[in-house]
């Protein structure tokens, strides 16, 4: 398998290859899927101004040779593939999504797939999850990027900035939600990857760590476990799940995969409370660094997923 290594990130998946050899010198994959994502924001701006967001979605994949079509016919809402390109027997191609789904997930999914074409060898656009992968570690290199110049195209850095004003946080998310018709957790997302400073975002699950997970699963003799007391069970903890972050940030700032935050974080409040919770706290990375830290319990919860451990987001800032 070939790696390619570019600003401190492997990668290895063919189609995000391409992309990095489409120049005479190597390109960082994230820097010129955002750069692409802008030339067509700023090709729109150029040509008019739209303002409802899914007439801009469909304006801007027009501009990248593509047009938009509801999927129809039986089974929709049922699978997880919520949008897909098509190349039609003309040789043009056609963005097609799931009517049934949400708004702000249909927008990002357009524009997830509007991103595809950024790849020289992506012909069809890759099945699309959502901003949260299983519960595997946050879905494929190619996926990830393809997040990261779908939230521009759909939320714009000027324009997201400006609307922004001096309400840097999460009780700006609902307005910002509507005016580019993004869904909660793609808009919290956005708050990082749009900020100017240090900034990190994400969702996080309840969780055990690995062997515990393998342990409970057993379901044999639990009183047993080493360094567990007689008749204890571990304790989920909030993992880390997807993670976002801003421009400044470097790789200090990351938060490894599925690793716990502090049990006395205020995300834990969030979990048993309706409303957004404050604390100035510390992230579990190598940064070390105090910032503002804001949570809330995530507004969709996934399928089965348990009520009294649901689904907590966070936006952190150092101030």
């Amino acid at each position: 398998m070939e790696r390619v290594r570019i600003s401190g990130r492997i990668y290895t998946d063919p189609d995000v290859l391409s992309l990095i050899r489409a120049h005479a010198e190597p390109v960082d994959p994230q820097r010129e899927v955002v750069r692409r994502a802008r030339e067509l924001n700023q090709q729109l701006r150029n040509w008019d101004e739209v303002i409802d967001p899914r007439q801009r979605l469909e304006v801007l994949a027009s501009f990248a040779g593509l047009k938009v079509s509801p999927m129809s016919g039986s089974g929709l809402g049922t699978g997880s593939r919520e949008a897909l390109i098509y190349r039609d027997t003309d040789g043009s191609r056609r963005v097609f999504y799931d009517p049934t789904r949400g708004d702000g997930r249909v927008n990002f999914s357009i524009a997830h797939e509007i991103v595809h074409t950024f790849f020289p060898s992506s012909v069809n656009g890759a099945r699309f999850r959502g901003l949260c992968a299983d519960d595997s570690k946050e879905g494929s290199e190619l996926e990830r990027l393809c997040h990261r110049g779908a939230a521009e195209l759909l939320m714009p850095a000027e324009e997201f900035i400006e609307g922004l004003g001096d309400e840097a946080g999460l009780s700006a998310v609902p307005r910002l939600s509507q005016r580019f018709g993004s869904s909660y957790e793609a808009t919290v997302y956005r708050l990082a990857t749009a900020y100017e400073g240090i900034a990190v975002a994400g969702i996080l699950q309840f969780r055990y760590r690995k062997e515990e997970a393998r342990r409970v699963a057993s379901k044999l003799q639990p009183f047993l476990f080493d360094g567990f007391e007689e008749g204890a069970l571990p304790k989920p903890m909030l993992r880390r799940q997807s993670l976002h972050l801003s421009d400044d940030c470097g790789d200090e700032h990351m938060i490894p995969w599925n690793k716990s935050f502090d049990a006395q974080s205020c995300v834990y409040r969030a979990a048993v409370q309706s409303e957004i919770q404050f604390a100035n706290e510390r992230l579990p990375n190598r940064c070390n660094a105090l910032g503002l830290l804001e949570a809330v319990r995530a507004p969709y919860q996934r399928p089965g997923s348990d009520p009294e451990q649901p689904d907590v987001l966070f936006f952190w800032r150092k101030e």
